[in-house]
């Protein structure tokens, strides 16, 4: 699911401009968030999960970026987002789930009504896990005992200015994995191993410009 969704962002990343160049008012300015600063709202899904997405998390998180405009392309953006639904039985372990993310980016955006943007910044992800020890009918899972990952995050996105100041966008991330998880499936009769898991995040955002 992961992988489909980055390739039809990566898609409109590229097909978006072309349309909106050719739909948009030319007496009109391109998207640019006024060369100044700019508010995104965003909720949306996380999921923490390794090859088999479905078997993931159930997380949403609220959070904001306040940005900078550069020039008509590049701004810069500080992200918060916070859990406001954890998942209280991540893969069946009976362990509550949550994660903060806070980080800074770069962003391109395309010009026009519709637009593509890409997304590239460092960030900290922060787990609030509460574990319980495995027990017939659990997977018990040791997280480790660093509670902060710090890596690269980046994602793409589309969006639409339905308004002078206002846009809507939908938002695929992907945040630094979390590693060396270790999954004890003995009381299933199954092993005990090591993964590393992706952190991704769906969103849905709204973007308040100050032109």
């Amino acid at each position: 699911m992961r992988k489909n969704l980055a390739i039809v962002f990566l898609s409109l990343t590229f097909l978006i401009p072309a349309v909106s160049h050719a739909a948009r008012d030319y007496g009109r300015n391109p998207i640019d968030f006024g060369g100044g600063v700019y508010l995104v709202l965003k909720y949306g899904e996380i999921t923490i999960a390794d090859d088999v997405p479905e078997d993931g998390s159930d997380i949403r998180n609220l959070g904001f970026a306040f940005g900078k405009a550069v020039n008509d392309v590049i701004s810069m953006e500080f992200e918060y987002t916070t859990t406001v639904s954890e998942d209280e039985d991540y893969g069946g372990s009976g362990s509550s789930v949550s994660l903060d993310t806070v980080g800074f980016f770069v962003v391109a955006k395309s010009a026009g009504d519709f637009y593509g943007k890409a997304r590239l910044g460092y960030t900290r992800v922060n787990r609030d896990i509460s574990d319980v020890d495995a027990a017939p009918g659990i997977v018990g899972i040791d997280w480790g005992n660093n509670d902060n990952v710090y890596g690269i995050a980046y994602g793409l996105g589309a969006g639409y200015k339905f308004m002078e100041g206002g846009a809507i966008e939908l938002e695929y991330m992907l945040y630094p994995k979390i590693e060396d998880v270790e999954f004890d499936a003995t009381s299933f009769g199954g092993p005990v191993f090591e993964d590393d898991l992706e952190v991704d995040f769906v969103s849905l955002n709204y973007v308040l410009s100050f032109e």
